[in-house]
């Protein structure tokens, strides 16, 4: 999000083994590689660039260790005068690449740890803002690593900790905060099993809003990025999904989602939920998907809540009154009539010969569907059964007003510049029938 400048590795290089270093690389020259004084002149080239660029950057680079060491070098070697042969050439650039690699790494984790040391000592937000602003500055021209080892998670957990003291001191800066919400959504392990002893901070409730608030600012779209990131270590990034919150009965999260005009049923939840052949056209509406969807993330959570997964109970179909109050409200967001139960039962079907047609026989998927079909009828026999309406008028206009502003990126506050009276305000904000 921030110009890159022209920096180089970040704190000290103690964070390297210069000692043990040293051992290797004259047990190694001596034996392979005796004449390779022009690769120790190169690395004392790029010491000396590695500080300038870094004073530059008002970052602190201690070379005085690596200066002693790389001086002393070429007394203790026997260097011959001819020149080395194109294999030992193709070697040396290739230690050199990894070693740069791991001076990178060992560097930017000692870098973090400092900053660590140094957040703590500063009260004031712009002094955070500033120290946040170098940070991305770094990342920007190291570029490191978003695929984390689990020795390197701590980068991660540094990053989530920073939306925390953001959120913490007010920080107002949105194209900072959103940068350091996509630093957070990238990182994730090479070892998922690993995930779970990362530790994930625990945000204030009213993080949330105020995440929505800086996104929107900056018009990125965050649930599109997180569901790209499906792998990723912030755990928090799940929040961002209107199923979620109506499949977990959180009404609150979902009008936020809703106020800030995110999508009920995306496309990557359609794709999550189709018959799952990319080749074969989906037959089944859009809506119709969103409801079975939605009634199968509801009873999947009260199995967990319920601890009902190692026994696998078939005649749980039913909701909460909290989940029905979510789904009861998304609908206040969008045109479609409300879907009947026969409708979506047509549709299975029609689903299951389509897909009997091109040779694909799954009875299993049919079966699980027409359960869900059942299990909306009954939670929901107001909405799935009686004759097909269209909404109405009224319904109409406040989808298509938050449609133009929601294009524009102008939920929720663009309601309250467009000088309504405060019942029609509210109406389109979602806050009243």
């Amino acid at each position: 999000m921030y110009p890159s400048e022209h920096c180089c590795f970040c704190y000290s290089v103690r964070a390297l083994n210069i000692i043990d270093y040293e051992k290797r690389c004259r047990r190694y020259l001596t034996r392979r590689a005796p004449n390779l004084k022009w690769a120790l002149l190169s690395l004392e080239a790029l010491t000396e660039e590695c500080k300038w660029r870094t004073d530059l950057n008002a970052v602190e680079y201690d070379t005085c260790s690596l200066f002693h060491f790389l001086k002393g070098l070429p007394t203790t070697l026997p260097f011959e005068t001819d020149n080395v042969s194109l294999v030992t050439k193709l070697k040396y650039l290739y230690h050199k690449k990894k070693l740069l690699v791991i001076l990178k790494d060992n560097l930017f984790n000692e870098y973090i740890e400092v900053l660590k040391v140094t957040l703590r000592t500063l009260l004031k937000r712009s002094d955070v803002e500033v120290l946040i602003k170098k940070f991305i500055t770094v990342c920007n021209v190291l570029k490191p690593q978003t695929e984390l080892t689990p020795e390197e998670v701590h980068q991660y957990e540094f990053i989530a900790e920073l939306l925390k003291r953001c959120y913490e001191l007010d920080v107002q800066d949105s194209q900072l905060v959103t940068t350091l919400v996509t630093m957070a959504i990238d990182r994730n392990m090479i070892q998922l099993s690993d995930s779970r002893f990362v530790q994930q901070p625990l945000y204030p409730q009213r993080f949330f809003s105020y995440i929505l608030d800086h996104v929107s600012r900056e018009r990125f779209d965050i649930a599109a990025y997180c569901s790209d990131h499906p792998r990723t270590l912030w755990e928090y990034s799940r929040n961002f999904s209107v199923v979620n919150a109506v499949s977990f009965g959180n009404s609150e999260r979902a009008m936020l989602l809703l106020k800030h005009g995110f999508e009920v049923f995306p496309a990557h939840e359609m794709r999550r939920c189709g018959h799952g052949f990319p080749l074969i056209d989906e037959v089944v509406p859009r809506t119709h998907l969103m409801v079975l969807q939605m009634m199968s993330r509801m009873r999947s959570v009260n199995l967990m809540m319920l601890d009902t997964l190692r026994v696998y109970n078939d005649g749980l179909y039913s909701t909460t009154e909290d989940q029905k109050e979510c789904f009861r409200l998304i609908w206040k967001a969008i045109p479609d009539p409300y879907v009947k139960y026969a409708e979506i039962g047509l549709s299975i079907t029609t689903e299951y010969f389509h897909l009997v047609r091109h040779g694909i026989l799954n009875p299993k998927r049919y079966d699980e569907n027409t359960k869900y079909c059942i299990m909306y009828e009954m939670c929901f026999m107001d909405m799935a059964v009686g004759a097909k309406e269209p909404r109405s008028l009224k319904q109409l206009s406040r989808c298509a007003v938050r449609k133009s502003l929601r294009v524009t990126w102008s939920l929720p506050h663009g309601i309250y510049q467009l000088g309504l009276p405060r019942t029609l305000e509210q109406y389109l904000n979602l806050e009243r029938e």
